[in-house]
This record gives C-alpha cells, sequence and structure tokens, in this order.
C-alpha cells in the first residue's frame, strides 16, 4: 500500500518515539494521509467525497494536491504550506516536497511521455523538489533529480552537478 512507503520514507532511520509521533502530531504526513484518501475515493467513483477530503486538506494544511494526481508510494511532504500538485502529475517513486512547492500544467502544451498525453510533469524515483521550486507544463524529470529552491523548470530536468 502506498501509504504504508509514505510512513516508512517519513520514519526512515527514526528511532520509535518519532515513529510513534508522526502518526499523531505530525500534520505533513497527516497532509499526506489527506491526499491518499481523496485518491482512493476519487479511484473507487465517489467523486464527492474525494473533493470534500481535497478541500479539508487545502483549508486545515494549506496543501493543494488534486485527488487525480498519481503519486507513487513514497511520498513525503517537509513543511507543507502553500504546496500546490495539479491533476494528472505522475511520481514514479520516492517523491520529497518542501514548503511552496508547486506542479502542474502551463496552460496550452500537451506532449507524448511514456506513450500517453500529458499537460503536465511527469517525476521519476527519488527526487527532491526544494523549497518554492515551480515544475511547469508537460516535461519529464528524472529520477535522482534534485531541484534547487527557487528554481522554475518548465523542460525536462537532469540533474545539475
Amino acid at each position: 500500500m502506498k501509504i504504508v512507503d509514505d510512513y516508512k520514507y517519513f520514519v526512515e532511520n527514526k528511532k520509535l518515539s518519532h515513529k510513534i509521533t508522526t502518526i499523531f502530531l505530525n500534520p505533513c504526513f497527516h497532509s499526506v494521509v489527506l491526499y491518499r484518501l481523496s485518491s482512493f475515493f476519487y479511484k473507487i467513483k465517489l467523486g464527492i467525497l474525494a473533493k470534500i477530503i481535497w478541500y479539508i486538506n487545502r483549508v486545515v494544511f494549506n496543501v493543494d494536491i488534486d485527488y487525480k494526481a498519481n503519486l507513487a508510494g513514497g511520498f513525503m511532504i517537509v513543511h507543507g504550506f502553500g504546496v500546490v500538485i495539479g491533476s494528472g502529475v505522475t511520481s514514479k517513486g520516492r517523491l520529497k516536497v518542501y514548503q511552496g512547492v508547486t506542479i502542474g500544467g502551463n496552460g496550452a502544451e500537451y506532449r507524448i511521455i511514456d506513450d500517453r498525453k500529458v499537460w503536465i510533469p511527469q517525476i521519476g524515483d527519488n527526487v527532491t523538489l526544494y523549497t518554492d521550486a515551480k515544475l511547469f507544463g508537460p516535461i519529464k524529470i528524472q529520477e535522482n533529480s534534485v531541484i534547487k529552491a527557487g528554481k522554475i523548470v518548465s523542460h525536462d530536468f537532469i540533474t545539475e552537478e
């Protein structure tokens, strides 16, 4: 299950006390759980429940992750205020997102990536997006990429050295 992978990523190499407090007191983890619930309800065709849970996540945690996004297990938010992840975003594995990150379309372009028509970023495994990074358009982010704080990415991205 994806939520188990998310939890394992949040508590990797942590003490038991941190593992317990993550479940009860970590708002970033709670935000990921709400995203997973809204996505689940969307997939079983209970769109109104998906929308209600999405709305709660947005109001309570100031995190806007569309329930149509397809984020693999191992998704972590760090200081999540202002995170926006649009409909159609796909991640292939671990994804760490910091405050103010926006992932969305550019409003016009489409492209074929992995035999699918996409308008929004497609993200590889083990990617980190630091504070206020912005990803726009039908782009592909290579696995193991690190996108620095404040960077705007609108073309395919390969990690910079």
